[in-house]
């Protein structure tokens, strides 16, 4: 029961609410030890802790852009999956095909432009406890998670992959000192709806020396889009697993082995025809496609900590496998390109298969700073290793099928990429007065990249194709990135800063080799570099009743990768466009009454393409000053959230709660030629229920309005414009059980 006049989080009250954030705050949460970080001295409520340096900081000390969730946060706001976190967060874009392997994110207007040109993308990375995961298996639900840091702007200092844009670090829950035991189960009120099941078992295993854990869970969303030739499509089924084993032999060691398993069974409807056509969203394809996606991780992060610092190696090999059958030739779209009725793309003239397998090893180890030492330091190396192998075929059976329309989109490939990664990094940050409210960082990394193809193309029957072409090479990328920052403490409680970050990320070998049908062989795309400025503000309010975070960037990005279709052709080739944006974001909460908290964030970008070559113009329509494509102008989200007794329903032994959010993407340009957009859209997500000591039981709708959010979208051929779109509205009940 709540007898206090502020509460924070669920089940912990404060005479003030002093946190500076929760489930109720709507912007960041106080957060528990780093999984690299052993336990610590109680921490004062009123600061959130994270780790998006690589030591454990205050974040109102961060010189960067960050929003912090917590696992209450995650929960209540049933953040399951990537696309329903980055809606929380401002100023970032997303494309997505519902294949669980093409979802690409972009951050203040830089990232890939569409799709990614290699297999090895680094704008956005998304790491686990330390670890950067595959790009194609970046998209995934999350399991078992204490916080995610979403960190704006280059993160190539302290990170293992040179994150040019941004990254998402996802810190993983760690076994507890008490046996304890949830049971969360969802189900939805219709078939094209949502159903969960998820459990989690952690514990004490052998006296103080040994814990556990173990997490599953399994969610069958329903397809919603129609299939004019029967059913429907967009199902998604995904499994995954994760157990953890934690070791402290002594009072300075720890030892955290982790293995996580995911497993992916998709139907998604690939390109639909834009709204404004019949029935929309709508597809007639036979046959309907598939695609399966299997992800599995093995990691060791081993911790001790010294007199004077701490040292860190992290171990870890991930495996990615993906592996689909797509109608290239939906009827419904075809249909009205070639101006011929449906029925003569049914059954299927064209179809392909796509089959990709990744191996990846990485190695960091690392020294730093203890936890509240008055240099803040980190320095270390790490390696990785990645073996992708890509075999994909067209098949065609008809001169109206696309691939007949395009020698390019024709064919068998058997493509096979290795790539080595070595990098030093260090960043310091030091008081430069000696009141110590003016402080320095400083920090660089040098990154080496050797990367070797062999590509090999076999003609299966196109005419004038050549019957087969093979092609290898090798290449060396050399980086150097880093970031300086100036920040100034006000006060306890507020903070000015300035920074200025160098981006990068290595060019390579194409995955898809365009040329090889014709006997030419393939250039590789160029490396990119980005120059990143901010300036910001971090301040709590009010005794930490409320917060307010402020930052303004400016970003300027060379050769930006873009995979872009010729006009006209069913052709897409690799290109580089310089890109320059900037913007700003504002996030924040306010205790607005005594069980009232009102927190979310806004964000704006302008991002604009720059010095596009005259070939890439001729070929693509792209032009100066162009808007660079599926990068919105604002975001917004806004929480309410309200938590009490439920004394006043004649239930004492409850508290309730409730929830109510608003989330808005501005409208997105489809492509880099701006010939047609993607529309703006908002979603509308309520939560309410009853939490006893042991339960929770909850009703909630996600999409109240049922919007179709559009992703990603191509044109033909003008008035033939095709795009990927999200779920429709879920309503249904939950529950979690806490033994």
């Amino acid at each position: 029961m709540l007898n206090n006049k502020y509460f924070c989080h669920k089940r912990v009250t404060y005479p003030l609410c002093v946190c500076a954030g929760c489930v109720l705050c709507g912007a960041v949460a106080a957060t528990p030890v780093d999984t690299a970080q052993p336990p610590t001295e109680q921490e004062d409520d009123s600061v959130v802790w994270v780790t998006a340096r690589k030591i454990k900081e205050d974040s109102l000390r961060v010189p960067l852009s960050l929003s912090v969730f917590d696992k209450q946060m995650i929960e209540d706001r049933r953040i399951d999956d990537i696309a329903r976190l980055i809606r929380d967060v401002p100023n970032i874009g997303m494309s997505a095909l519902g294949d669980g392997r093409s979802t690409h994110l972009s951050m203040r207007g830089v990232g890939t432009l569409a799709q990614p040109l290699g297999h090895d993308d680094t704008s956005v990375v998304t790491y686990i406890d330390g670890v950067p995961q595959p790009l194609f298996g970046s998209d995934l639900r999350f399991l078992d998670v204490e916080r995610i840091e979403v960190l704006r702007g280059p993160q190539g200092t302290v990170f293992g992959r040179n994150a040019q844009a941004g990254a998402i670090n996802i810190i993983t829950r760690q076994p507890s000192d008490d046996a304890q035991h949830t049971l969360r189960a969802e189900g939805a009120l219709d078939r094209h709806s949502q159903n969960l099941g998820q459990l989690t078992f952690s514990g004490p295993l052998r006296d103080d020396m040994l814990k556990g854990s173990f997490s599953a869970a399994y969610a069958d969303q329903g397809g919603d889009v129609r299939n004019q030739v029967g059913g429907w499509m967009g199902r998604e089924q995904n499994g995954a697993m994760r157990t953890t084993l934690l070791a402290t032999p002594d009072d300075i060691t720890q030892l955290v082995l982790a293995l996580s398993y995911g497993r992916d069974r998709l139907m998604p409807s690939n390109f639909v025809l834009q709204e404004g056509t019949p029935n929309f969203p709508s597809v007639a394809l036979d046959p309907k496609g598939w695609a399966h996606r299997e992800t599995g991780a093995l990691s060791l992060t081993a911790n001790r900590t010294l007199r004077t610092l701490q040292v860190t190696s992290v171990t870890a090999f991930n495996r990615y496998d993906f592996d689909n059958l797509t109608n290239n030739s939906e009827a419904l779209t075809y249909g009205t390109w070639f101006n011929q009725p449906s029925a003569a793309f049914l059954p299927a003239l064209d179809w392909s298969t796509y089959d990709e397998k990744q191996r990846s090893f990485y190695q960091e180890l690392r020294m730093s700073s203890l936890d509240k030492a008055r240099v803040g330091w980190v320095a270390g190396m790490n390696y990785l290793h990645d073996d992708y192998r890509l075999m994909n075929d067209y098949t065609t059976t008809s001169l109206l099928a696309p691939s007949n329309v395009s020698s390019v989109i024709n064919g068998r490939r058997n493509n096979h990429y290795q790539t080595d990664s070595y990098a030093l990094f260090g960043e310091l940050t030091t008081a430069l007065t000696d009141s110590e409210k003016l402080k320095g960082t400083l920090g660089l990394r040098y990154t080496h990249d050797s990367k070797g193809y062999q590509a090999h193309f076999q003609n299966n029957g196109h005419p004038g194709n050549v019957a087969a072409f093979d092609q290898q090479g090798r290449l060396q990328y050399d980086m150097l990135t880093g970031r300086a920052a100036l920040h100034y403490q006000l006060t306890r409680d507020a903070m000015l800063y300035t920074s200025v970050a160098r981006g990068a990320k290595s060019g390579g070998f194409p995955n898809f080799t365009n040329n090889a049908p014709s006997g030419m062989r393939d250039e590789p795309y160029q490396a990119s570099s980005s120059w990143s400025y901010e300036v910001g503000s971090k301040n709590r309010v009010a005794g930490g009743r409320g917060e307010w975070n402020l930052a303004l960037f400016y970003n300027q990005v060379r050769n930006e990768h873009l995979f872009a279709k010729e006009r006209n052709l069913m052709a897409f080739t690799p290109q580089s466009i310089d890109t320059a944006s900037y913007g700003a974001e504002l996030e924040g909460g306010w205790q607005v009454a005594e069980h009232w908290r009102l927190g979310g964030g806004v964000g704006y970008t302008h991002a604009e393409l720059r010095n596009v070559p005259s070939n890439v113009a001729d070929k693509t329509g792209a032009r100066d000053g162009y808007r660079v494509p599926a990068v919105p102008r604002f975001t917004t989200s806004l929480t309410m959230a309200y938590y009490d007794s439920a004394d006043v329903l004649g239930i004492p032994a409850a508290n309730v709660f409730a929830l109510a959010q608003h989330q808005f993407i501005a409208q997105r340009e489809a492509n880099v030629n701006n010939n047609f957009t993607l529309p703006a859209y908002r979603q509308i997500n309520l939560r309410a229920g009853l939490e006893f000591p042991s339960l929770d039981v909850y009703l909630f709708a996600q999409n109240v309005t049922n919007e179709r959010p559009q992703y990603t979208g191509i044109s033909y051929m003008p008035g033939v414009n095709v795009v990927t779109v999200g779920h429709g509205r879920v309503i249904g009940a939950g529950m979690k059980v806490h033994m």
